[in-house]
């Protein structure tokens, strides 16, 4: 049975590859309050879907995260270490697996420091096989037997 990748399984994969190098870092849930440092957080945006010819759903997304370094002054060193972490987190060894079925690689980052927090985002495009029930979509062409030729009466 085909399986689609869900939103929420994109985000843990992401996470779980963020943990295999900082196992100590939290991830925070919510950055319009009180953030913990040092923390990240991701989040999943730009998404857009589109049918393939009726066979595959093509994904494509931005992964941004967020890492709040451990004091929100003073953090410059922190901060160029981090860069330099994820560069060789997400570029260097550039697999995400989501399962055994979906895996995607990662083949650009754009790293900012906007108000001292490290902005890192990468684009996602996942094309999948989905189950379908082509019964109510027009004429199921598999199983029928294709005429030959057609004989118009003008």
């Amino acid at each position: 049975m085909i399986k689609i990748v869900k939103y929420t399984d994109i985000y843990k994969a992401i996470v779980k590859k963020i943990k295999t190098k900082f196992p100590n870092i939290v991830f925070s849930t919510d950055v319009e309050k009180d953030v913990v440092r040092p923390s990240f957080f991701i989040e999943l945006n730009n998404i857009k879907i589109s049918d393939f010819m009726r066979e595959a759903r093509d994904t494509y997304l931005t992964a941004r995260i967020y890492y709040f370094s451990s004091t929100a002054d003073e953090n410059g060193i922190e901060l160029l270490n981090m860069y330099d972490d994820l560069v060789e987190l997400f570029l260097e060894n550039n697999l995400i697996t989501v399962d055994e079925y979906v895996k995607f690689e990662i083949n650009e980052l754009e790293i900012n420091v906007i108000d001292r927090v490290l902005h890192c985002y990468f684009d996602i495009r996942i094309s999948e096989n989905y189950p379908r029930d082509k019964s109510g979509i027009g004429v199921d062409f598999e199983d029928k037997e294709l005429m030959e030729e057609l004989n118009i009466k003008e």
